[in-house]
């Protein structure tokens, strides 16, 4: 049996007084994006989000390491252990953030795990069906010490590293989205993509309102948020990409230091200044669980069911 379950992140909008809201959805990143847009012409607000959508999807182009399209990454990915390789200052910025999170979230989050989750094949078409071999896995795990930089140049360290921006890029190229709408001077907008959300500025007279699902039952939420500004939040959840194997549920979210889906949680939401950085913490509150609420920066907040379904934490 193969399920999958998307939007952990669900927008409560009211009908109720609202000014016109516009409206469009695109598939990219492998995900349903879609755009909201309050308080601008039909016109403006089409331009802006045809060029989100093509600066979200130049991200995934540049970033993914699935398919048959040549990028930086994939080029890494190929390069021999220990040789020196100049990255896109782009494709470094994002790295340097994520090795960042990887050291304050004691490890929980790993750039560097594309060798496991190729392996594992959550992302692969078709997607598998079963877990992969236990040898394989304990031989797919990378070193804590994996990948190395000298001024521009990066190396892997070894042939288990390779670098995976599926925790992180959605994140970003949200941000990258966000940044072309106000670049045609949209000011109250939402892009929600799969779930991973930011918004910015307001829903007409009255705050955004955000639902979190419920991990195991979709049309109940276990918070509702009313936010304006300029903010970021993303739930990582068991229930996105999963499998039931043998009456046991397997998942995307892979635990770096045993290779094996983390099991210390169900679903973990993070609220945070962009995009990018709320999409890495929200796994690694996922792969830590509660005790990784303490490893949460002072200026995000994060919200975790756990894997007997109690709540812990606040947004």
């Amino acid at each position: 049996m193969r399920r999958f379950l998307i939007i952990p992140l669900l927008l409560l909008l009211s009908a109720c007084s609202s000014p016109a809201e516009i409206h469009d959805t695109r598939f990219i990143m492998g995900t349903l994006v879609k755009f909201t847009i309050i308080g601008s012409d039909r016109g403006r607000a089409a331009a802006a989000i045809a060029a989100a959508a093509h600066e979200m999807q130049r991200i995934e182009d540049a970033f993914t390491i699935y398919g048959d399209h040549p990028n930086a990454v994939k080029a890494f990915n190929a390069s021999a252990p220990g040789a020196w390789v100049a990255l896109p200052d782009e494709v470094a910025a994002v790295l340097t953030t994520a090795l960042q999170v990887k050291q304050q979230s004691r490890g929980a989050f790993d750039p560097a795990l594309g060798k496991l989750n190729l392996l594992w094949g959550f992302s692969t078409d078709p997607p598998a069906t079963s877990p992969p071999p236990t040898a394989a896995i304990s031989a797919a795990i990378p070193p804590g010490q994996c990948i190395e930089h000298h001024d521009k140049q990066w190396r892997r360290l070894d042939a288990r590293c390779l670098l995976d921006f599926g925790g992180i890029a959605k994140g970003y190229a949200i941000d990258r989205g966000i940044a072309m709408l106000r670049q045609h001077g949209i000011a109250n907008a939402i892009i929600n993509a799969g779930g991973d959300i930011r918004l910015i500025g307001r829903h007409g007279e009255r705050p955004w309102r955000i639902g979190i699902r419920h991990p195991r039952h979709k049309n109940e939420v276990i918070a509702k948020l009313n936010l304006q500004g300029d903010i970021s939040i993303v739930t990582s959840g068991d229930y996105e990409r999963f499998y039931i194997y043998h009456g046991k549920r397997y998942h995307h979210l892979i635990d770096p230091k045993t290779g094996w889906p983390a099991n210390k949680a169900e679903s973990a939401t993070i609220m945070a200044p962009n995009a990018t950085l709320a999409d890495a913490w929200s796994t690694a509150l996922f792969i830590r669980g509660k005790q990784g609420l303490s490893d949460i920066p002072q200026a995000m907040h994060g919200l975790l069911m756990d894997r007997h379904g109690k709540t812990v934490g606040s947004l």
